[in-house]
């Protein structure tokens, strides 16, 4: 049996009974996607993707924050490309990866257009996921160091593992719809710090729609492209790579949502720098540090991530959110890093770029322990006070990580954040109740409704669905 058989007869005959925690994990990821898209919603990214498919006609599936619906796709290309607009969406290790903006717009989109209930689009969900991580951990990390973007590459196998699993697709058509996303499958580093690398997000998506419908109508494709001889794995990773033997042996067993898990956001940039920021952070406030009583702040973080961050003096809010140097130049001099440092003018501040050579910023040697985040060794940050006195600090775990949660209350936090100016407070309050109680949602057209917004008032357009 190929890799793409074996995940093919798993989506169509795992049982949907996936325990509560698997569930909460993913309603709770969707619960902070969703925020990231309307917060991504008037980013340069998603505005250049609704210009573009604004004349390729009306559907059912929504854009949220926008009074806008359209077919599937694009939908979904829309919502994806604002979900990972910010920089704020979700995060995973195996696949290094953002699985989230991927999988929620592609569910959510196609979920709406074929009426599925809430309950479904979670489990589709936690199928995705299982997809993207076991691929993720037979490709890398040789697959990522090699200059794709898993987002973009291994997000669109996702994708069309989860929408197969939503359409109920019995194992010959899932194994198809895998096997036509990794002809999709595509995206390069080399695009971050441009406005194109969110739109890999939702190139991903509309991608993983797109493959799990032509499998429903009959487009066939080879088994052997995960893992034959010309496949994701042969061309995309290479002989050295770990392979699907070992991911295949535990595939839903245990969930890979409950071995690895998502890791949530607490900044709008690169997820390489949290560690760092979380570390100045807590520093800065155990110590009573300033910008003023600080001669120097030194991180070391593995060589590998270090390349992920060449921008030392960022000239747009894209370079910013890949610039080590800035984001811990904003933390020290403000004791937190928003949304609100992410703007054209906030990245020209002369105060804050004056902070930026007193930032030294170096990789770890490269060993086969210290190659990625995903490993067990921790960001490094000293800071060096005026006096000469030094205060250094290890990470392991970003807050956000599994391992360091953020709180229900948090994440809450976060939803209101991102909403903040496109949803009056009581439609806020409304749809973050539905949204945590999502498994028990019986439309989805319904919860994406509460979600609109009138481009003209940036206030909440209510349509029938919402008149009782």
């Amino acid at each position: 049996m190929t890799a793409v058989t074996r995940f093919a007869e798993w989506l169509a005959s795992v049982s949907p009974a996936h325990g509560e925690e698997a569930y909460r994990r993913a309603k709770d990821a969707v619960f902070d996607t969703v925020g990231c898209i309307l917060a991504g919603r008037d980013s340069p990214s998603a505005t250049a993707v609704r210009a573009t498919i604004a004349p390729w006609g009306e559907g059912k599936a929504a854009i949220l924050g926008t009074a806008v619906r359209t077919p599937a796709p694009w939908a979904a290309l829309a919502n994806g490309t604002a979900a990972h607009a910010m920089d704020l969406d979700d995060w995973d290790m195996p696949a290094a990866s953002h699985p989230s903006a991927v999988l929620v717009p592609a569910l959510l989109a196609l979920g709406e257009e074929r009426g599925a209930e809430g309950e479904a689009l979670l489990d589709a969900y936690i199928a995705g996921i299982e997809v993207l991580m076991r691929t993720g951990e037979a490709v890398n990390l040789l697959h990522y160091h090699r200059g794709w973007h898993t987002t973009s590459t291994l997000g669109t196998i996702a994708a069309a593992a989860g929408c197969a699993r939503l359409l109920g697709l019995d194992a010959t058509r899932a194994g198809h719809a895998l096997s036509i996303a990794t002809s999709m499958a595509a995206g390069f580093k080399s695009q971050f710090g441009s406005t194109t690398k969110p739109a890999h997000a939702g190139l991903a998506a509309k991608n993983g729609v797109l493959a799990a419908c032509l499998a429903e109508n009959g487009l066939t494709a080879s088994l052997e492209t995960l893992d034959g001889d010309w496949s994701v794995l042969a061309l995309l990773a290479g002989q050295d790579a770990p392979g699907f033997a070992a991911p295949l042996s535990k595939l839903g067993a245990p969930l890979a949502i409950l071995e690895h898990g998502v890791i949530v956001k607490r900044y709008p940039c690169c997820a390489y720098i949290h560690r760092a920021v979380d570390g100045l952070l807590s520093l800065r406030d155990q110590h009573g540090l300033t910008a003023e009583t600080v001669r120097q702040v030194r991180v070391a973080i593995p060589s590998k991530n270090k390349e992920i961050l060449p921008f030392t003096l960022p000239e747009t809010p894209s370079e910013a959110r890949f610039s080590m140097e800035y984001c811990l130049a904003v933390a020290l001099d403000q004791g937190s890093l928003s949304e609100r440092d992410f703007t054209p003018e906030a990245v020209a501040r002369e105060p804050i770029r004056a902070l930026i050579p007193k930032i030294a910023f170096t990789g770890l040697p490269v060993t086969a322990a210290s190659s990625d985040l995903a490993t067990e060794e921790a960001d490094r940050v000293t800071v060096i006070g005026e006096d000469g006195e030094e205060r250094a600090i290890e990470v392991l775990y970003a807050k956000g990580d599994p391992r360091n949660p953020l709180s229900e209350a948090e994440l809450q936090a976060k939803f209101e954040d991102c909403a903040h100016g496109l949803l009056a407070p009581k439609v806020l309050a409304a749809a973050q109740s539905d949204l945590m109680a999502l498994g028990e949602q019986s439309s989805l057209t319904r919860l994406t409704a509460q979600l609109a917004c009138d481009d003209a008032t940036r206030m909440p357009k209510l349509s029938p669905l919402q008149i009782s």
